[in-house]
């Protein structure tokens, strides 16, 4: 059985929302990042997380105008760090 690469792939995100990344849109990027099979990660003020975690997000206390590094591993790679981008670009529409 063959075994499929895994692709790594890594985007600058910066935070536009005036919150930052607070516990309502952390819920969301989390939901969003475990529906994909990659291994995402970001850094962020010199601390990496895991993208599945809310707890490691929050202490990485991400604010409005911080740039963040997103890291997806795997084989769906592309389309979690699209997804990801969509999600936090959506974040002050929805108001948080």
């Amino acid at each position: 059985m063959q075994k499929l690469a895994r692709k790594a792939e890594t985007r600058k995100i910066s935070i536009s929302n005036e919150s930052g990344l607070h516990a309502r849109p952390v819920s969301d990027l989390v939901r969003c990042a475990m529906r994909f099979k990659s291994e995402i990660t970001i850094v962020a003020n010199g601390k990496r997380c895991s993208a599945v975690s809310i707890m490691d997000i929050m202490t990485a206390d991400i604010r409005k105008g911080a740039e963040i590094s997103v890291t997806a591993e795997g084989v769906d790679a592309d389309k979690a760090l699209d997804a990801i981008e969509k999600c936090l670009s959506q974040l002050s529409e929805k108001g948080f």
